[in-house]
């Protein structure tokens, strides 16, 4: 007589959460927030960010997506979450550390803010800059502060570190006040020269920017 062996929830997430590292599929369909991916004939929900969920938003683009599956045992609700960069996933785990955040506002602070200026601002606690291009609340810019400088001191993220977040941030408001999204005033600011140092002059770059995106 065979005995059939009943798993807890918890471990068959443990086992789903490092047997999926990646899928690599075509996508199948689009929601506002996710997408299905298909993988070998089996459909896989996958929750994106903004910003990653754009640029994959038509049907029948092949895709590589590296994956953070999370189980919500309140709510009964299993979830894939999913990254174009394997540095986004583990900095995406590293946010998951502080307290308070979760899988949802991580992967939306990692929407907002490219990952090099983030990482940059936790190093020199500009707490205020964080707050300003992150969305969250100042107790959760201090927190992450607090809690990840010590485990990004010594890494090299490619950016220079003269780099000046407060008129930065001031820039992002102002093109925000002049009607633009958030998402296209820091894209934008990606390609303002370094020898731009105040706000002003990053702000005049921008719009020449965005002024020529338009054309």
């Amino acid at each position: 007589m065979s005995t059939r062996i009943r798993l807890p929830v918890s471990v068959l997430f443990f086992y789903t959460r490092y047997m999926i590292a990646y899928l690599s599929g075509t996508v199948t369909a689009i929601f506002p927030k996710r997408l299905i991916i298909e993988v070998n004939g089996v459909g896989y929900s996958v929750i994106l960010s903004t910003k990653i969920h754009d640029t994959l938003s038509k049907i029948g683009t092949p895709v590589k997506l590296f994956i953070y599956s999370y189980l919500n045992e309140r709510e009964g609700v299993f979830s894939h979450f999913g990254f174009t960069k394997q540095e986004e996933l583990a900095f995406f785990e590293l946010l998951l550390t502080v307290s308070g955040i979760g899988p949802k506002s991580a992967q939306e602070i990692l929407s907002e803010v490219d990952l090099s200026t983030l990482q940059l601002a936790i190093l020199k606690g500009d707490a205020e800059y964080l707050r300003k291009v992150s969305g969250v609340g100042p107790k959760t810019s201090q927190r992450i502060i607090l809690e990840l400088k010590n485990k990004l001191l010594g890494a090299n993220f490619g950016v220079g570190p003269d780099r000046d977040f407060t008129s930065e941030g001031e820039a992002i408001e102002a093109l925000m006040a002049l009607g633009y999204s958030a998402y296209q005033a820091k894209e934008a600011l990606k390609e303002v020269s370094q020898e731009a140092k105040s706000s002003e002059d990053k702000i005049r770059a921008a719009l020449q920017i965005l002024a020529k995106s338009k054309k």
